[in-house]
């Protein structure tokens, strides 16, 4: 049993992790239907719960900061979920309320969590992606998950999980290797991860990729040192070529059809700029309170094909109108600004890995996903702006 002060137990962060992992894994999957716990949410929240429920009644309560973000974010949550009042006739909206009610629960174990020990916390959650990340790209390599098209992807994901996946543990290898006094082998990896990114063949993901890197050549740029990084940037590009010049041309011509001949020669964009038009349209006809929940699937009447927008300002734009985009705004901006209160000097190595983290997942959230998909973002933007309050000792009298 551990007391205040001390390192957290990772047993709970683990349980979270998973959690936050599965998704909406649904054991029909693998043969079997049963009602209530066929989604695997169901027992995994409930371990979850149960086992915050009882670290929390060991330790007792922590004073926090920033708590402000995760009230920004559940306000967000709680518009969304109240949308279902005005839904179109025949709108479905359990699925999604329950996905709402998820993405709320893991934000307040993250955050009771994070007041806890926030860098400890983040450090395993962020040394879980990476072995993640091993994990999905083996399986993608060894052909298991593939798609018809060639796409790469693993255990029951699709490429635009896949691609995020593989992003993540590009982030943590940086993070590895910075959090081991600069040991070059935590920098093996990056260029098996980048070439799992480009077999996904997401390119929104690789476009998230490069906003990434944009905001943190940004950030970084007065404090760069080129001579510092001269080595490492040198070992990641031999490996890069030497995997290039070995599995390259495995991918080489679904390559050259995906990116160069589908995208540049035809603009292929697959749909995503039908269905970002048809939801401004909508916007623009429900421009107050929007459709409610799920409305945009009701309304565009896609039948089996695509049932959101695959952008989360956009999503939230067409079913929560002006006062969901501005909710929308007040989250980040909640979260900026706990984020910002903590100067750059004292800001630690997982705080800041974290808001890149969140940053790349909610670029990615520009092209691809639904609102579920987007709780990692969430997550990792929380991590980043909530910290342990820090204790004041009461001077003798």
């Amino acid at each position: 049993m551990t007391t205040a002060g001390e390192t957290r137990p990772g047993l709970v962060v683990l349980i979270a992790f998973f959690v936050t992992l599965s998704g909406r894994f649904t054991l029909d999957r693998v043969g079997f239907d049963v009602p209530v716990v066929n989604d695997v949410r169901v027992p995994l929240f409930l371990v979850l719960l149960l086992s915050l429920f009882l670290e929390a009644y060991h330790t007792g309560g922590h004073p926090v900061e920033g708590g402000q973000a995760l009230l920004g974010i559940l306000a967000l949550l709680g518009y969304q979920a109240m949308s279902v009042f005005w839904v179109p006739p025949g709108s479905v909206t359990g699925p999604m309320l329950g996905d709402l009610l998820a993405i709320a629960g893991l934000l307040v174990v993250y955050f009771n969590l994070a007041a806890w020990d926030r860098d400890q916390v983040t450090a395993t959650t962020l040394k879980l992606f990476h072995a993640a990340a091993w994990v999905y790209f083996l399986a993608a390599a060894s052909g298991r998950g593939h798609q018809a098209n060639g796409r790469w992807a693993a255990l029951g994901g699709g490429p635009n999980v896949f691609i995020r996946i593989m992003i993540l543990g590009m982030i943590t290898s940086l993070y590895l290797y910075l959090r081991s006094g600069e040991n070059l082998i935590w920098l093996v990896p990056i260029p098996a991860f980048l070439f799992g990114a480009i077999a996904s063949g997401s390119r929104g993901g690789i476009v998230a990729l490069g906003v990434t890197i944009a905001v943190a050549l940004l950030a970084i740029r007065p404090r760069i040192d080129f001579d510092r990084i001269a080595k490492p940037l040198a070992l990641v590009a031999v490996l890069g070529t030497v995997l290039v010049i070995t599995a390259g041309p495995s991918i080489a011509g679904y390559v050259q059809s995906r990116f160069v001949e589908a995208t540049i020669g035809q603009g292929y964009a697959s749909s995503r700029d039908v269905l970002f038009q048809m939801a401004l349209r909508i916007f623009f006809q429900h421009p107050i309170l929007g459709t409610g929940l799920n409305g945009f699937y009701t309304v565009t009447d896609l039948g089996f094909g695509e049932r959101y927008v695959h952008n989360l300002p956009l999503s939230i734009a067409a079913e929560g109108g002006f006062v969901g985009l501005a909710l929308l705004l007040t989250a980040w901006l909640g979260l900026w600004h706990a984020y910002t209160r903590v100067p750059l000097r004292e800001r630690s190595l997982e705080a800041r890995t974290a808001a890149y983290c969140g940053i790349f997942i909610g670029a990615a959230s520009l092209f691809s996903g639904d609102y579920y998909d987007a709780r990692l973002m969430w997550i990792l933007l929380l991590l980043a702006a909530v910290r342990p309050a820090p204790v004041t000792v009461a001077s003798p009298r």
